[in-house]
């Protein structure tokens, strides 16, 4: 299976978690403090998604504390118990036990999901008990990402799975995936 990824994702690679008895206690102080939706998980791995960055960082501190090992603080050879990964599928730091991709929904919106590395295809995606995307980490997500790039950046052009930006003091085009995915005209693919 699969995790559903929204937002900031703390994604936890469960069975190294278990190991440790003070990130289990961490753990289990996530509360109501939290999006109705910010938890999912598989047999595998445990998602905690967040909307603010500054509230990832706190979390990621405090597991840290109790003895998880953040990817993007990970020494060479050292395998990361966690890593931050937001809905538009970037990580932060390498992490070899977690595979990111996108699919699609039958509504035609696009999301992100992180699984164990592994060569057999993802069969099922874990996602918040009583997931609606109208209510959902991923919209509103991806709707105050939109307010900021239409502030801050120049409009490009659209393609069918993005809208492209750039960015004003570098002139570098910045890619910002789309909610819902069009289907390309095939005139377009041309």
């Amino acid at each position: 299976m699969a995790v559903l990824i929204e937002g900031y994702s703390i994604v936890v690679n469960k069975a190294q978690a278990a190991r440790k008895a003070d990130a289990l206690a961490a753990l289990s102080t996530v509360d109501s403090s939290l999006h109705p939706m910010a938890l999912c998980a598989d047999n595998d791995l445990l998602r905690i998604g967040f909307l603010d960055l500054q509230a990832v960082r706190v979390f990621m501190t405090a597991l840290q504390e109790a003895g998880l090992i953040n990817a993007a603080d990970a020494e060479a050879g050292q395998s990361a118990d966690m890593v931050m990964v937001t809905q538009f599928g970037e990580m932060e730091g390498q992490c070899d036990w977690l595979k990111v991709q996108f699919t699609k929904l039958k509504d035609n919106t696009l999301i992100c999901l992180a699984g164990l590395n592994a060569p057999e295809a993802v069969k099922g995606v874990a996602m918040p008990k009583g997931w609606t995307l109208e209510h959902s980490i991923l919209k509103r997500f991806f709707e105050e990402r939109s307010h900021f790039m239409d502030e801050n950046y120049e409009f490009v052009r659209s393609e069918p799975m993005h809208t492209i930006y750039r960015n004003p003091e570098t002139q570098r085009e910045v890619r910002l995936l789309k909610l819902s995915y069009v289907p390309a005209d095939k005139a377009d693919l041309q």
